[in-house]
């Protein structure tokens, strides 16, 4: 019995060895639809700061007025 516990042990060890060694699969079409369309999907997209509220955007969703960047026209128009 204890042999048998062992040896499922180690079987387990084994696969999530191999799992977390092998490299992820090809996603299926099905998930590259779903995934966002922006103009830089897949890459890291900078971020902002709005000058009213201090709270982080991505630039491509900012107001910007002047030098001043807002997170929206309220912010920008309460400046």
């Amino acid at each position: 019995m204890r042999i048998l516990f062992w040896l499922g042990l180690a079987l387990l060890i084994i696969l999530a060895l191999k799992k977390k060694i092998q490299p992820p699969a090809a996603s299926s079409g099905r998930a590259e639809s779903d995934a966002p369309q922006g103009p830089q999907s897949g890459a890291a997209e900078s971020m902002v700061c709005c000058a009213h509220c201090q709270i982080y955007l991505p630039a491509s969703e900012a107001v910007h007025r002047g030098e001043q960047v807002y997170c929206s026209k309220e912010h920008a128009e309460l400046a």
